[in-house]
């Protein structure tokens, strides 16, 4: 399909950079968690501490997790950004929310992922107080869902409100 120069989507320049960023995003945590996933399974040592219990297990939260949110996602997020525009044939309500959602989400997931392997690695230890240290790092995974389920949420009133053809902020 050809564009024409008169389709408003098809002139923004940073929207289309963020929608490809999206797609990088996913390829760059799709190699991730294929790799992590691929050494889980192949490397006996690692295969080993993954299937001894809860520390191992939170290892495996940090691969599911790059790969739902990181793989899948991105590349729903960065093919809805360049479908629906074109479907309603309007621009995106919000670039600023664009660009909002991808950072938001890319920080939440990364925090994610970096503390649930902290729980998995250094959270068997105990602290002075007699608690796993663990539990803190469970607590902060959480909050960084938290960020990604706001950018989630972002999306969807973005892709909603481009839909269904309300004023356009910036």
């Amino acid at each position: 399909m050809i564009q024409e120069l008169n389709e408003p989507w098809a002139q923004d320049k940073e929207y289309t950079k963020y929608t490809l960023w999206f797609i990088y995003a996913c390829i760059i945590y799709s190699i991730i968690g294929f790799s992590w996933g691929a050494l889980m399974g192949g490397v006996p040592t690692f295969r080993h501490f993954v299937n001894s219990g809860v520390p191992g297990h939170r290892l495996v939260l940090g691969h599911t997790h790059i790969n739902l949110l990181g793989w899948v996602e991105m590349a729903i997020f960065g093919a809805v950004y360049f479908v629906i525009p074109r479907l309603v044939r309007r621009s995106i309500y919000s670039l600023r929310l664009v660009k909002v959602h991808f950072w938001m989400h890319n920080f939440g997931l990364l925090g994610v992922v970096v503390f649930f392997c902290a729980a998995g690695l250094i959270g068997v230890f105990i602290d002075d107080e007699g608690e796993l240290v663990a539990s803190r790092f469970m607590s902060l995974a959480g909050m960084f869902g938290s960020v990604v389920l706001l950018a989630n949420i972002i999306w969807g009133y973005n892709i909603y409100r481009t839909c269904f053809g309300w004023n356009r902020s910036r």
